[in-house]
């Protein structure tokens, strides 16, 4: 029922950007024609008497990957996003993953200063785990895709950066092993996992070209 009314949230959002475009559309100074730089980076480390475990990457699970993209209107941004996380205990590798694809985001201004926006990615994943340190984890290498909807609320902080809040997320990922078995996961909701944050610039290209 949460992840029904959740992509609910994200489709009104979606539309009223469209229909609030419009109108925004017409303004000289909105961000159409610019390009948007995002991302956020992720690194923690734990050690106890019985060893270490870090995680570094562009995004966990529940966090923001790293992208690139174009302004079509003043409402819509297009583009490619990349992701990685590395999981290590005791300075050894267990778990790799990475995803490359295609994101879409629709905004609807909330005053001056801020913004709520939906965000979609599409991402074929691939990586590597290994079961030297988790025996819950198989060995070898995976692929699959993931599908992903997640609302954000955006702080405009001036000359073109923003900060970016991510508060939920309706997800879907799917891998398949070297055997060929498919392993399927959700996220649904508004929880502590879904919460991430990042980072954006946006560039004007008509003035770094002039």
């Amino acid at each position: 029922m949460s992840g029904v009314l959740f992509m609910c949230i994200i489709v009104y959002t979606s539309l009223s950007a469209q229909a609030f475009g419009q109108k925004a559309n017409k303004s000289k100074n909105g961000p159409k024609g610019q390009l948007m730089i995002y991302g956020a980076f992720n690194y923690s480390k734990l050690s106890t008497p019985d060893g270490s475990s870090s995680s570094i990457g562009t995004s966990s699970d529940a966090s923001i990957p790293v992208g690139v993209g174009y302004f079509i209107n003043n409402n819509v941004v297009l583009g490619i996003n990349y992701a990685f996380t590395s999981n290590r205990k005791n300075e050894q590798s267990y778990y790799k993953q990475q995803e490359l694809g295609l994101w879409y985001s629709p905004s609807v201004m909330l005053g001056k200063y801020f913004a709520l926006i939906g965000q979609l990615d599409v991402h074929y994943v691939w990586g590597n785990r290994h079961s030297d340190m988790e025996e819950s984890l198989s060995k070898g290498d995976f692929n699959g895709y993931r599908v992903r909807a997640y609302p954000l609320f955006a702080v405009f902080l001036g000359k073109g950066w923003a900060l970016k809040f991510k508060f939920a997320e309706l997800s879907l990922l799917r891998t398949k092993d070297q055997t060929g078995s498919w392993s399927k996961s959700y996220v649904a909701g508004i929880s502590g996992a879904t919460f991430g944050a990042g980072i954006s610039k946006n560039f004007d290209l008509g003035k770094l070209f002039k």
